[in-house]
């Protein structure tokens, strides 16, 4: 018999380990369960892992961006929070700043290797 499956790990490349797990303790406000010198992994709910990983080469942070990091939050309130507590951050680099878009108030971050990471609220 085949069991249904669903996606379970988003993994991102990374050039330096260290400072993006960092970067990722401070934006998910959780600590990594996994961490070895190249591969760091959070868990998020429980069945859903984010992992990073420096060792399938460095990405090119000029690289067009066909994907995000996507991170739903509960309401545009908490949206909005969000956005204010993450502007006055230097650590955290705003790449859109807070708008309304069809799914509610939304913002886009970037990572140091350039990664995308929308905020918004919960469809």
């Amino acid at each position: 018999m085949i069991t249904i499956r669903r996606p379970n790990l988003q993994l991102i490349y990374v050039s330096d380990i260290k400072q993006s797990t960092h970067y990722y303790q401070m934006i998910f406000n959780i600590e990594p369960y996994f961490i070895t010198p190249r591969y760091v992994v959070f868990n998020i709910d429980g069945e859903a892992n984010f992992a990073i990983w420096s060792g399938a080469g460095e990405p090119d942070k000029d690289a067009p961006r066909y994907s995000e990091i996507g991170m739903c939050l509960n309401s545009d309130k908490e949206v909005k929070e969000l956005y204010s507590e993450w502007e006055a951050n230097t650590d955290i680099n705003i790449h859109t700043p807070l708008h309304t878009d069809v799914f509610g108030e939304t913002f886009l971050v970037k990572d140091p290797d350039g990664h995308l990471i929308r905020i918004s609220s919960a469809d």
